[in-house]
C-alpha cells in the first residue's frame, strides 16, 4: 500500500473545470478561476497536475490543501 499521500491514481483526477460544476456552494465559477489561477500561491499547486494541455485537480489533495490552510 502506498503511504505518500500526494500521489494520485487515475481515478482521482478530474478536469479542473468540473470542480465547480461538483461543489458549486464551494466554488462558485468565477472563485475557483481565480483560486487556480493564483494556486501557485495559496496552497492549492500539489492538487493539481498537468497532461499535455488539460489541467487536472484531485479532489483528495484540494481538500487536505484547504484543511492546511485552516490549521
Amino acid at each position: 500500500m502506498n503511504t505518500n499521500s500526494n500521489i494520485a491514481t487515475l481515478d482521482e483526477l478530474i478536469l479542473y473545470q468540473k470542480i465547480p460544476e461538483r461543489h458549486p456552494d464551494l466554488f462558485p465559477r468565477n472563485k475557483w478561476k481565480w483560486m487556480v489561477v493564483n494556486r501557485a500561491n495559496n496552497g492549492l499547486s500539489k492538487a493539481f497536475s498537468k497532461v499535455g494541455r488539460n489541467l487536472y485537480v484531485n479532489e483528495r489533495l484540494l481538500a487536505e490543501c484547504i484543511n492546511e490552510m485552516h490549521e
